[in-house]
């Protein structure tokens, strides 16, 4: 199983989230730690970049997955309107 860090600014948002959307971002962040390179339905890979992204409700989480040391990067959470912007 893969460890997962979720930088300042990602847990930040996810503390303002409600409860479900919470709880759909913990689901689905578990399954991805299991196994990251499963072909789950859900998780996507960015376009020309080396990073994934999943989608729960209206919002959207961007991560890396690091394998030397086995960590899963969460690198931002948000809308899904505004989180490509970034």
């Amino acid at each position: 199983m893969y460890k997962v860090v979720i930088a300042g600014k990602a847990l930040k948002f996810l503390e303002k989230l409600s409860k479900d959307d919470y709880g759909r971002f913990f689901e689905k962040i578990d399954l991805i730690a299991l196994n990251p390179y499963a072909r789950l339905s859900f998780v996507k890979r960015l376009g020309g970049s080396p990073y994934f992204r999943f989608r729960f409700g209206d919002y959207r989480c961007v991560y890396n997955v690091i394998d030397c040391i086995l960590t899963i990067d969460v690198i931002d959470v948000g809308h899904r309107k505004v989180i490509y912007r970034r």
